[in-house]
């Protein structure tokens, strides 16, 4: 089974609106439920684990009355955010970039931002995948062997990782926007298209969910 793009974009800005309502335990329960029953009809079982004992994790944490006051407030913090993370967990994990794209053309979006927010999913792996590179360089000249040395060290840890990764972060985003101007960034014509989608009654059970939430909350 799969969702279209654009319902799970609706779902995450669904859970973002829930964000600044007055939303009670119960009522966040039942939407992360909605969630993981969404997971689970894409074959995500782990996620649909992480997204409802993960909060029930987060809020009984919270509820502790002994915590420092720090550890209360990121627990107290998370457990208001859990829902829209959760949705934007799985619109990225059940999505590929071609796919968000896709669906976003049909919503008649410039083709410009649709070209940048791709070179963007296409930059964002680079980052774990550079400092992972730049990690092995650093063991086999005997730097930084071990975690235990990151700790003593953070500020000069900091300065071996980053100032490489910025300067390889440039030459990829160079090479990235050269591969989107040469994919028709400068050309004002619809680019063709070899997918289709459609919406099927999984992404109108997805909204008829999104609408059962607000009449049972504001009946």
């Amino acid at each position: 089974m799969r969702f279209d793009a654009r319902s799970k974009i609706l779902l995450v800005i669904f859970a973002g609106v829930t964000y600044g309502m007055h939303v009670t335990v119960w009522e966040r329960i039942y939407l992360l439920g909605g969630i993981a029953v969404c997971s689970l009809l894409v074959g995500r079982f782990k996620m649909a684990l992480v997204t409802l004992f993960g909060y029930l994790l987060v809020y009984q944490v919270s509820q502790v009355e002994l915590l420092p006051m720090w550890l209360f407030r990121f627990t107290f913090l998370l457990s208001h955010i859990w829902v829209p993370l959760m949705a934007g967990h799985f619109l990225l994990l059940t999505t590929s970039a071609y796919e968000l794209i896709h669906g976003l053309r049909k919503w008649r979006l410039p083709e410009s931002f649709l070209l940048t927010l791709g070179v963007m999913f296409r930059f964002l792996p680079l980052i774990k995948k550079e400092i992972r590179v730049i990690q092995a360089s650093l063991k086999t000249r005997g730097i930084f062997l071990s975690k235990r040395h990151i700790f003593l060290r953070p500020h000069r840890y900091a300065e071996y990782i980053l100032v490489p990764l910025m300067m390889s972060l440039l030459r990829s985003a160079q090479d990235l926007t050269i591969a989107t101007l040469t994919k028709g960034l400068a050309v004002g014509k619809r680019p063709s298209e070899f997918v289709q989608s459609r919406w099927t009654w999984l992404d109108w059970s997805v909204c008829a969910w999104c609408i059962s939430f607000l009449i049972l909350k504001f009946k």
